[in-house]
């Protein structure tokens, strides 16, 4: 690693705000996944439409999946 570049070993603060809104999205997706043997791309979109019934974000509705499967396995 070169001296003079130090940002290189820490994520900028807007990367590491998207990456975590991406992972309850992709937690959500794995756990669709699993329980209804679906592809990633069918995951996706079963979020999406969860999110159009609900008028809410797609984030959003994948934390609440995310929270729901969580408690149930606690």
């Amino acid at each position: 690693m070169n001296a003079s570049h130090p940002q290189h070993s820490v994520l900028p603060d807007d990367v590491r705000t998207a990456l975590g809104r991406r992972a309850p999205i992709e937690q959500a997706k794995g756990m669709l996944m699993a329980t209804h043997s679906i592809s990633a791309d069918a995951a996706f979109a079963l979020l999406i439409q969860l999110s159009q019934r609900s008028n809410r974000k797609l984030r959003d509705v994948a934390q609440d999946l995310v929270d729901e499967v969580s408690r149930e396995h606690r």
